[in-house]
């Protein structure tokens, strides 16, 4: 099985709409095998891992600055200093781009 990290951007299926769910996860509960899941529907979802289908990053959805300045904000409730470091990279990276 593939490894799911906090900001992997994964798809799933919605039994009650029987359609696809994509969205990137910020919580993994190892406990339980569980995730939360920021669906671009903007909704929440606690989902199982297995059930969790990790997006190839071709074919993720591409980060805006509001994107990476949300995800910062995870990071830093996370406390995940390597994570934070890797996103103000990015921010940097994308404010240089578009000028």
């Amino acid at each position: 099985m593939t490894r799911l990290n906090v900001g992997d951007w994964v798809s799933f299926c919605f039994a009650f709409e029987y359609k696809e769910i994509t969205g990137y996860i910020v919580r993994i509960y190892n406990h339980n095998q569980q995730a939360t899941v920021q669906a671009t529907n903007g909704q929440l979802y606690l989902k199982n891992i297995s059930a969790l289908k990790k997006m190839p990053a071709r074919t993720a959805p591409k980060y805006t600055q509001a994107d990476i300045r949300a995800l910062i904000d995870v990071a830093l409730d996370a406390k995940d200093r390597r994570w934070f470091e890797e996103l103000t990279s990015e921010l940097k990276r994308i404010q240089e781009v578009e000028g």
